[in-house]
């Protein structure tokens, strides 16, 4: 019965709380150094087993749909047992599933495998995140989650870094990425991290988000049709063009990093023009680094490529996270969790799609082809959002912007922390949670008296 107070005191800023998100972020690095060794490695191991690049993008598409399945359905198996056991369980599955590829020879298996991976790796990072919305107070929030955000990138590049001479075809690859994953249950499960909130299931809503914003929907769309994508692609382009290992994990380290610090800068722009007019510019950016990469050889300068490549990550990142503020932008504070949820799960589709698609062209035609099916999905969704700006400037309404922050794909939890950005200082923390059923519930501090006038919805954009 003491849990309520406990909980209470916790979330008005008690000293311990920054101490207290120390095990959940030590966990997710490892998480990702575990993720970044398999990130680029394991196309090339497939490669070297004898697959085709259309069969290793089966791959990765069955990891996203696991990915998908387990952000839909893992609360279910979190609710009857608790974070902590949960988290060993999605741990230890996800590490026996990783170790199980060096036994797997066939089509089937390797598929099947790769679905457990992404299942328990959404898991896991919807309770890091469960985790983190309960200990964070309100003030201190964009702070953790930018620190959440910086340690999701910089380990996964560490990760890729640290596996660049290791033998593709040999176990070492996957024994170290199975050892960090189990090395992220010692500060979970091992430490008093007091965690009272359990996660809760959200409702898809499509149509809604298309009717909030279309350009919302098709920006985090194009970004897992291309950028995710190019997680699986990037490494066989990097080998038919003739790259060593070395290299190419080099270049992939570009992409993520690139994805990793260039929202920054993109973003706080974003801040200040309409965010359409961003999308725009990472549209053509996009363009023209596809362009150019097009072009590319193995004689083309290693220097060149490598800020080609951390651009394209850059700006390719950065069509999600500016994609995310648009919609929040356009919408009721109390549709964030569920709009911004609906948005993950859009890129998800296009991440299960992207791997497929991206390495079917590059073995039909040739390792460029891969930037030419990211030209043309680009210059669509560039069209489209000229017409969309130039259809709604006559109908520009003043919007209540939010401040931007980099989300990383994670877990729907990750969009529970949405509605503290427009309260005022003096209102009670409030934190919308999805309930089961998927409409967005208030936490048990109560609303302020009076309440606030409502925000007037702009019209969609």
């Amino acid at each position: 019965m003491m849990a309520a107070p406990q909980l209470t005191a916790t979330r008005i800023g008690a000293p311990s709380i920054p101490w207290r998100v120390v095990p959940p972020l030590v966990s997710t690095a490892f998480i990702m150094v575990g993720a970044g060794v398999l990130g680029t490695l394991l196309p090339l191991r497939f490669s070297a087993m004898g697959y085709t690049p259309g069969v290793i993008g089966l791959f990765a598409t069955a990891e996203a749909l696991g990915f998908l399945v387990g952000c839909l359905y893992a609360y279910k198996i979190i609710a009857p047992v608790g974070l902590e056991r949960a988290y060993a369980t999605f741990a230890g599955m996800k590490a026996v599933a990783i170790l199980g590829l060096h036994f797997a020879d066939n089509v089937t298996g390797i598929m099947l495998l790769r679905f457990v991976v992404g299942l328990n790796a959404a898991g896991l990072s919807i309770i890091v995140e469960s985790w983190l919305n309960a200990l964070v107070p309100n003030e201190q929030r964009g702070r953790v989650l930018t620190i959440y955000v910086l340690v999701y990138g910089l380990f996964f590049g560490a990760g890729q870094l640290f596996a660049q001479n290791l033998n593709v075809r040999g176990p070492e690859i996957l024994i170290l990425s199975g050892m960090a994953t189990i090395l992220a249950l010692v500060p979970m499960v091992a430490i008093d991290v007091r965690a009272p909130i359990l996660p809760h299931g959200v409702k898809l809503e499509i149509l809604k988000a298309l009717r909030t914003s279309p350009v919302s929907v098709l920006a985090c769309l194009l970004n897992g049709l291309i950028l995710t994508a190019f997680t699986t692609v990037g490494p066989l382009f990097g080998e038919r063009i003739g790259f060593d290992q070395t290299r190419i994990v080099i270049l992939m380290a570009c992409v993520s990093l690139g994805g990793l610090f260039l929202q920054w800068p993109i973003g706080s722009i974003s801040d200040k023009i309409d965010r359409r007019v961003a999308l725009i510019g990472l549209g053509l950016g996009i363009l023209g680094v596809a362009t150019a990469l097009v072009l590319v050889d193995r004689h083309t300068p290693f220097v060149l490529l490598a800020i080609l490549f951390a651009i394209f990550g850059g700006l390719g990142e950065s069509l999600y996270a500016v994609g995310v503020a648009h919609a929040n932008d356009r919408a009721a504070i109390t549709d964030y969790v569920g709009l911004s949820s609906t948005l993950l799960f859009v890129w998800a589709l296009g991440a299960a799609i992207g791997p497929t698609t991206g390495t079917v062209a590059i073995q039909m035609t040739g390792p460029g082809a891969f930037f030419i099916y990211v030209i043309a999905l680009t210059l669509a969704f560039t069209l489209f959002t000229v017409w969309r700006l130039y259809r709604r400037h006559r109908d520009a309404t003043t919007e209540e912007r939010e401040g931007f922050l980099a989300y990383p794909q994670t877990s729907p939890e990750i969009y529970a922390w949405l509605p503290y950005h427009r309260e005022t200082a003096s209102a009670p923390i409030r934190t919308a949670i999805p309930s089961a059923g998927g409409e967005p519930q208030p936490s048990a501090i109560p609303p302020p008296s009076p309440a606030p006038p409502p925000t007037p919805v702009p019209p969609p954009g």
